[in-house]
């Protein structure tokens, strides 16, 4: 199938690879379906595109890939919604937002989107614990772990 993006034009997605969120992503509860599009080769962003929102994409990355003890603790409500029936089917990603400055990139540690690869059901949970924040700074440990 064929979608629209403004970053992109129009590229080819397989059907196959549509994310459901039947409750959409926090503020943008309307927009139901996304796909996953690698940013560059190597590297551990990718972009989060909605499938009929040409407009509406974001950058995201999977938070272990910068802070290798982060804990998501999924409520039976989650897990139910996913339709999860292993853990090890579901991947867990952050938003990422990238200012004017790139140096103060952060991801939203506390509002994880959890993307069942099964069945491609997602949902962006909200985190209580108090150690995860929405603007988690994450340049210092992307230089820790690709040193110049």
């Amino acid at each position: 199938m064929k979608i629209a993006t403004s970053r992109f034009g129009e590229i080819e997605v397989n059907e196959d690879s549509v994310v459901t969120m039947p409750d959409g992503m926090l503020g943008f509860g309307e927009i139901k379906e996304y796909v996953l599009i690698q940013h560059n080769e190597g590297s551990p962003f990718l972009w989060y595109q909605a499938v009929d929102e040409p407009n509406l994409a974001f950058v995201i990355v999977d938070p272990f890939t910068f802070f290798p003890d982060y804990e998501v603790q999924l409520t039976r409500e989650d897990l139910e919604a996913l339709k999860c029936e292993r853990l090890s089917d579901l991947a867990v990603f952050a938003v990422v937002v990238i200012p004017e400055n790139p140096e103060n990139m952060t991801a939203n540690l506390r509002g994880p989107i959890v993307i069942n690869t099964e069945n491609r059901i997602a949902r962006q949970v909200v985190l209580t614990d108090g150690r995860y924040s929405p603007n988690h700074p994450i340049i210092q440990v992307l230089k820790e772990h690709r040193p110049e």
